[in-house]
């Protein structure tokens, strides 16, 4: 299960799209199918702007992912801060997505169709070939949070606090696994509105909600784990918890 961590922890604070717009090897498409020069010295050049809008949104997740680490290690934060801080992190990252959709709409608008379709047959082979190896290399995961599992086995609290602490764990791991499935799937290869080239804004935004909603679960579940160790817990044993817990998620992510 550990792939199915290093992915949720990305996709919740990082890219998550993989590829500029869902499209797998976008670049290398263009590069081989644009005939015009002109058009194609054009079309590349929007194609570097947007790399750079991506590197930007990176950087300020990297910071949102040490705030997080921050707020979920002091057992003094209540559900309701941890809720406030995902709500700003969801809200960012629907901001940042509609600037990308903007960023999509004026570069494929510069591609013929004859282009689009050979870029989008290059583009799902591609994506169905990193699917495969994503799903060999989860196959082959080690079991998650094995060190916070560890450390909620020999804390100085009830059997049942114990229990409730496991089964929260491993609906987080759960979770991260579905979400990972899910995502995996939105891309030029599996969604119809991604694999047309003239798909509008608000066809496009759809699939920005359709994402938000797929993050909802797993971020309730990592809530309701703090809340669990914060409220059911001795201080010192819900600090030693969460400090595990925070821990693996530092030494597996990115």
């Amino acid at each position: 299960m550990i792939v199915g961590i290093v992915a949720f922890i990305s996709m919740l604070f990082f890219g998550g799209g993989g590829e500029v717009f869902y499209v797998d090897k976008l670049e290398k498409g263009i590069k081989k199918y644009v005939v015009e020069k002109e058009r194609k010295k054009e079309i590349l050049g929007d194609l570097k702007n947007t790399k750079t809008l991506f590197k930007d949104f990176e950087k300020e997740r990297d910071k949102d992912f040490k705030q997080f680490l921050n707020l979920y290690g002091d057992m003094g934060t209540t559900r309701e801060g941890l809720d406030s801080f995902f709500s700003e992190l969801q809200q960012n990252r629907k901001d940042f997505q509609n600037t990308i959709i903007d960023q999509r709409l004026l570069i494929f608008a510069k591609i013929e169709s004859v282009e689009w379709n050979q870029i989008l047959e290059s583009s799902e082979t591609a994506a169905e070939k990193r699917i495969e190896k994503l799903k060999k290399k989860e196959g082959k995961g080690k079991e998650g949070f094995v060190k916070t599992k560890a450390q909620i086995e020999r804390s100085e609290i009830s059997m049942d606090q114990k229990a409730s602490l496991i089964e929260a764990l491993e609906d987080i791991e759960g979770l991260a696994k579905d979400l990972e499935s899910s995502l995996l799937s939105i891309n030029s290869s599996h969604n119809s509105i991604l694999a047309d080239k003239d798909s509008g804004k608000e066809q496009l935004k759809q699939i920005i909600e359709e994402d938000d909603t797929q993050r909802k679960p797993l971020l309730k579940s990592l809530i309701d784990f703090h809340s669990l160790a914060r409220e059911n817990c001795p201080d010192t044993e819900g600090e030693k918890i969460i400090k595990a817990f925070t821990k693996e998620i530092q030494a597996t992510s990115r």
